[in-house]
This record gives structure tokens, sequence and C-alpha cells, in this order.
């Protein structure tokens, strides 16, 4: 079973993705904060699904934090402002897998094979 952590600061998306990916073991944060203490070192994380734009910290500024961590830790971003980034951060957006918002299920399902099978 794969350990995926999402990261939203919208609690209804959040409860999508966990009923979308339900064969997976899903933990949900609603922050930043809150990811990084539930990624704690025995923790088994696959694939880390992150909004980019919440309150207390970006989605690079949590991924570079986790992967300090987890160096081959997998990311999936997730975004209403997919043309802001290619555009402000292209190097980092062109590395990082990610869905725009609104996105379907198909195409969540679709990203997280991809990454994690």
């Amino acid at each position: 079973m794969k350990h995926i952590l999402v990261v939203d600061d919208d609690a209804l998306l959040s409860a999508l993705i966990q009923r979308t990916l339900h064969d997976c073991n899903v933990m949900i944060a609603p922050d930043g904060q809150t990811a990084l203490a539930l990624a704690t070192p025995g923790q088994p994380l696959d694939l880390v699904i992150t909004d980019y734009l919440m309150p207390s910290m970006t989605g690079d500024e949590l991924l570079a934090r986790l992967r300090a961590r987890r160096p081959n830790l997998k990311a999936l971003i997730i975004t209403g402002h997919a043309e802001t980034l290619a555009r402000e951060l292209p190097d980092w957006w062109a590395r990082e897998a990610h869905l725009a918002k609104p996105f379907t299920v198909d195409a969540l399902r679709g990203a997280v094979d991809r990454l994690v099978g």
C-alpha cells in the first residue's frame, strides 16, 4: 500500500483526494507545519500531494524542507496558479509533476499512478 501525504488548506479538496485514492494510506494536513509534523523520519511516505499557495508556507518551501530529510521524495503539485508558476518559477515548475485546478479525478489518479505506480 502506498503512503501519501495530502497538504491543502481546502478541506473539501483534501477529502475528495482521499476518497479518490481509497486504495492508499492517505494522511491529510491543512498546512505545511502540520505536514512536517506528520512526515516524521520513521513514517513511510511515498508521495506528497501539495497545494502551492497556502497561508503559512508555499508548496516549494514545504517540498524543500521535506526533501532535506527525504531527498528522493516524489511530489505532485496541485494549484490554481499554474500559469503564474510556469512564468515565475519555470525551472522548478518544469521539474515537478503538477496538475492545474480544477482537475478531474481521472487526471489525479493518472498522475499518482505515473509517480508511484
